[in-house]
């Protein structure tokens, strides 16, 4: 490693965001840790590469991968290599809870185990922000059976993409500001985004019918400060310790400030709201493990399942303890 903090010269990392600065939370996010390293973390200053910190999402991990870009704040399943063992680690359909996945990536070797993959592509992986449940989709007819999937064009984020299209519709990846466009244009004709707070700012109430839960797709999503590999080395071990520190604490904080709030959001557009009927949702569980056998799926398949037996652990005290619990 470079011994950086010898030197009075600061590396300046050219840092970018796939969301808008206005979206809550995830704008919050990218602000407050850009904030947080420029004022405490010595030999270090992030720098917006773009106008207002934004680029295009698809752009970013090519961008890190040849060196035309230090550093972003992303999800993992914005992949030009799709990736999707990198996917797994972001979102993970039927599953996990927050608190398990978070303990998993950090108390299980999990981050180690990302970034020995990401080696071979010039990157580094640390987790950024940490989102409550998201919704199950954004509809404009109501899904009563399975076969209603069959006429879907879904936005859809990560991997759950293959239960839909095993159901018989089709999906598509649209950054933020492109979702309300396509919908109206009839270009799509469901999407499915982030938590309600952040899906009103997009428009989406106003655009569908109908918001659904549970979030089969993402119960909790992991997001990621991504850096190019050759500059996370650059910096001495001392200055990266101090970076992931505040990226744990920054991540931790935003979630513990943000979760209590989206049931307001749930109420305010409850006449929406509508839940996925069991004969769906035992279908798409079908449609996900059906998926997961494919041979050229084993070691993702393998690796899902070790989270799982982890979250059941996890959960299993803190569950027996609260048991029959009076509400």
């Amino acid at each position: 490693m470079s011994n950086c903090c010898t030197t009075k010269k600061c590396k300046c990392l050219k840092f970018q965001s796939s969301y808008n600065f206005n979206t809550p939370l995830l704008g919050t996010v990218f602000t407050t840790l850009v904030g947080k390293i420029n004022d405490y973390v010595p030999c270090v200053k992030m720098l917006a590469k773009e106008p207002n910190g934004y680029a295009p999402v698809l752009q970013i991990e090519k961008a890190l991968n040849d060196g035309r870009l230090d550093c972003a704040f992303t999800g993992l399943n914005y992949s030009f290599l799709l990736n999707t063992f990198y996917e797994l680690y972001s979102t993970v359909p039927f599953g996990m809870t927050s608190t398990a996945f978070v303990s998993y990536l950090f108390e299980e070797g999990a981050i180690e185990k990302l970034n020995k993959e990401a080696e071979k592509h010039n990157l580094f992986f640390y987790p950024m922000c940490l989102v409550p449940p998201e919704l199950g989709g954004w509809f404009n007819k109501e899904i009563k059976h399975p076969s209603d999937f069959s006429d879907i064009k879904m936005r859809l984020y990560g991997i759950g993409r293959n239960v839909i299209e095993a159901l018989g519709g089709s999906t598509v990846f649209l950054p933020q500001n492109e979702i309300v466009p396509a919908l109206k244009a009839g270009l799509i004709n469901s999407a499915e985004f982030n938590i309600m707070q952040i899906d009103e700012t997009l428009g989406l109430p106003e655009t569908c019918k109908y918001f659904y839960t549970p979030a089969w797709n993402q119960l909790s999503t992991v997001l990621y400060f991504v850096c190019n590999l050759k500059k996370w080395n650059s910096i001495c071990t001392h200055i990266q310790d101090m970076i992931k520190l505040i990226l744990k604490e920054n991540m931790y904080t935003n979630y513990l400030f943000s979760n209590d709030t989206q049931i307001d959001y749930l109420i305010k557009y409850q006449s929406q709201l509508r839940i996925f009927p069991d004969n769906v949702i035992f279908a798409m569980k079908n449609a996900w493990l059906e998926w997961l056998n494919l041979p050229k799926n084993k070691d993702l398949k393998d690796e899902y399942f070790i989270m799982k037996a982890y979250e059941a652990k996890f959960n299993s005290y803190e569950d027996f303890m609260k048991n029959n619990i009076s509400q």
